[in-house]
């Protein structure tokens, strides 16, 4: 037998839990009469009466009274269901995968993943930490976060923070070496060399004025090629081996913000920086899927706490 219509049980059910073909047919949005058909349609369909039907009352049969409770049952799994469904349209779930440069994914996301995961916990996280530019479509990266200024590409770019290069070193370090007071007295000390860019090999540093809103465009410039005993090719290795006095180091404010902030690094000729650039976050997709956007917004909001 061919099961009825789910519009038949539907128009029973109400039938049923509103004890009148009238209310039910108000409910449902539908005329009496279309009420009264459903309902013959599908007694016939099952080879059984379900309702008594006088001109003054309406019972249930017994056979009513078993169809009714499973029927009420069935309805409420699939109103359920359908729920579940479109709550996973809106609320953050499933697999999100982030790429982040390997010193700030330990100083900016890393110390924030256990929050996150704890109100979304039906996200599952996948975190690669990498200083290489990922391919986020072959590689299947759903967020990447990358600082410096952006390059024109088919991706979809958003700032998150203000940025530049600046030039940290441990109080032991300038204890022991002095402080410089010039770009020019940099050639005297040992600099950290970061090979993981052009930047790090060839230090532009740029006088900021302080007064100002905005960077002069014919800012005064010093360029310089840094000398040191140690090349490394990540900034975490670069902020490790400075706040071990190894050096000077010149890498984004951001990676060194909170070496500075616990006393570990200082920052020297603080006039003197790199261009303002940016930490981006990029994305394949024009649409940003529930986690993704629960996990930007989770880290706006603690960032902007700072």
């Amino acid at each position: 037998m061919k099961a009825p219509s789910l519009h038949l049980v539907q128009t029973f059910v109400a039938v049923v839990e509103h004890h009148s073909f009238a209310r039910a047919a108000s409910a449902l949005g539908i005329t009496p009469s279309s009420v009264s058909r459903f309902i013959k349609t599908l007694e016939q369909a099952l080879g059984t009466t379900l309702l008594n039907r006088t001109t003054r009352a309406m019972s249930l049969t017994e056979t009513g009274k078993r169809y009714y409770v499973e029927c009420h049952q069935a309805l409420l799994q699939l109103n359920q269901a359908a729920v579940r469904v479109r709550d996973e349209q809106t609320l953050p779930s499933g697999p999100l995968v982030v790429s982040a440069p390997v010193a700030f994914g330990h100083t900016h996301i890393v110390p924030h993943l256990r929050g996150f995961l704890a109100v979304c916990p039906q996200v599952q996280l996948d975190l690669r930490l990498t200083d290489d530019y990922a391919d986020l479509v072959t590689e299947g990266i759903m967020l990447a976060f990358r600082i410096g200024r952006m390059k024109d590409s088919s991706l979809i770019a958003h700032k998150m923070l203000d940025n530049r290069r600046i030039l940290v070193a441990a109080p032991s370090y300038l204890e022991e070496h002095g402080t410089p007071s010039a770009p020019e007295d940099l050639h005297q000390h040992d600099c950290i060399v970061s090979s993981a860019s052009h930047d790090g090999v060839l230090w532009r540093l740029f006088f900021k004025v302080e007064e100002l809103k905005v960077e002069e465009p014919n800012a005064e410039e010093r360029t310089l090629a840094p000398k040191g005993s140690v090349k490394v090719d990540n900034a975490d290795a670069a902020r490790r081996l400075c706040i071990d006095g190894q050096g000077i180091a010149f890498h984004s404010a951001v990676t060194m913000a909170a070496a500075i902030t616990a006393g570990d690094l200082v920052q020297i000729l603080p006039q003197w920086t790199g261009r303002e650039t940016g930490v981006y976050c990029v994305r394949p997709n024009r649409h940003m899927g529930p986690a993704a956007k629960a996990f930007l917004d989770f880290l706006a909001a603690r960032w902007q706490c700072k």
